[in-house]
């Protein structure tokens, strides 16, 4: 079996049912994961950089030796902390039991494929989990992590020692940007000195505050698990109602050319990609020089994003105006993705898995079934847990 969706479909909607906020988890220094009952968000950092502070030259390169970055493989071991959390979250009487869905995966995971048409030359390798009438959808991590240290290597090799290192600084500094551009609470409960020594507090990449959504798109029902990482100004008393008051983190090299209009054009699309599935209204972009140091701050209204992508002027000068980012037609065809495998996989047939992959020579997704044996693993601890197995079966049993 062997189906495939072309890069030209698309959907007749672009109705993306409002993202409403279910959970919450965090994953701490230690790379250990909690679930914060009672949807806490007592982990979520405040963002706080007035403008006074950006003109005193930050570095975004500084502690760069000290960096602590959690292993390549652990990142990806992410799969059964969400489902823990799910599970943690489905036994909570308030919840009413099994959480609603066909989907069930990563943001950025949905953000990759919404963003194939002008991105094509990125690899894309999937696996499909059908259980208890859902689809459980993940990254090939086997696959991600050998093309991840291939990438490494390649850059290793065909770079220079310094050029290397500017690759990860750049990289790093983003990082730095969420640590001096944040802090852990309002404005009111944290110190002068605390704010003032943000610039010297080691970074990291472990601590992550993770949100859980439901949301969908056409007749497809979404569960979506993503990074956040802060809030703009305060936590409403309905909590399920705080989407709206998260913010993106991102940094970029400082604009001076067309030619880095046009990459930072295909940066804020995919960080568009990133806040529309998950309903986050803002994106702060701190623009760095090649030195490093922090030049100035721009704010981005998610909802504005597609209106300046489209009336860039510069648009009009692209020879292949097939290549001209368009925000509804990504949507459209990110919705043609999610109702074809919605139809074309029988999400009770428990007996088999996929995988999906972007074919870059017949720009089309494939969707393949695994054999048997990758079958076995992925629903014994490659991507289904026994645990939440069992607690789906003692749920039906109820």
């Amino acid at each position: 079996m062997s189906k495939s969706l072309p890069l030209t479909s698309r959907a007749k909607t672009t109705a993306l049912k409002q993202p409403k906020e279910l959970f919450t988890y965090t994953r701490d220094i230690d790379g250990e994961y909690h679930y914060n009952a009672n949807q806490s968000h007592e982990h979520l950092p405040y963002y706080y950089l007035p403008d006074s502070k950006v003109d005193t030259r930050i570095d975004l390169q500084s502690g760069f030796k000290s960096f602590k970055k959690i292993p390549e493989e652990a990142n990806m071991s992410d799969f059964e902390p969400l489902l823990d959390a799910i599970t943690q979250y489905e036994r909570d009487e308030v919840s009413g039991g099994k959480i609603e869905g066909d989907v069930i995966t990563f943001r950025g995971i949905m953000t990759r494929l919404m963003s194939i048409p002008y991105n094509l030359q990125d690899a894309l390798d999937l696996v499909i989990v059908p259980f208890d009438g859902q689809l459980f959808i993940n990254f090939n991590n086997e696959v991600e992590l050998k093309r991840r240290k291939e990438q490494d290597d390649r850059l290793r090799q065909t770079s220079t020692k310094e050029k290397y290192e500017y690759v990860k600084k750049c990289e790093y500094s983003g990082y730095k940007f969420e640590t001096v551009a944040t802090i852990p609470e309002p404005w009111k409960d944290v110190s002068r000195k605390y704010v003032e020594s943000r610039h010297k507090k080691p970074v990291n990449n472990y601590e992550q505050f993770l949100s859980v959504i439901k949301t969908g798109i056409g007749p497809v029902k979404l569960i979506l698990a993503g990074e956040v990482d802060c809030c703009w100004d305060f936590i409403p008393e309905k909590a399920s109602a705080s989407l709206s008051h998260y913010v993106e983190l991102k940094t970029s090299k400082v604009i001076d050319s067309n030619s880095q209009i046009v990459n930072f054009e295909k940066k804020l699309f995919k960080t568009w990609c990133q806040c529309f599935l998950m309903g986050v209204s803002k994106v702060i972009y701190g623009f760095r020089d090649d030195s490093f140091i922090l030049r100035n701050v721009e704010i981005y209204q998610t909802e504005e994003i597609p209106l300046l992508i489209k009336d860039n002027p510069l648009n009009n000068l692209k020879q292949n105006q097939a290549q001209k980012i368009n925000c509804t037609s990504a949507l459209k065809w990110y919705g043609a993705v999610v109702e074809w495998l919605n139809e074309v996989i029988d999400k009770n047939d428990e007996s088999v898995s996929y995988n999906l992959k972007y074919d870059l020579s017949k720009r089309s997704l494939s969707l393949s079934k695994t054999s048997k044996e990758i079958d076995e693993k992925l629903r014994n601890g490659g991507l289904l847990t026994q645990e939440f197995k069992n607690w789906r079966q003692e749920l039906k049993n109820q």
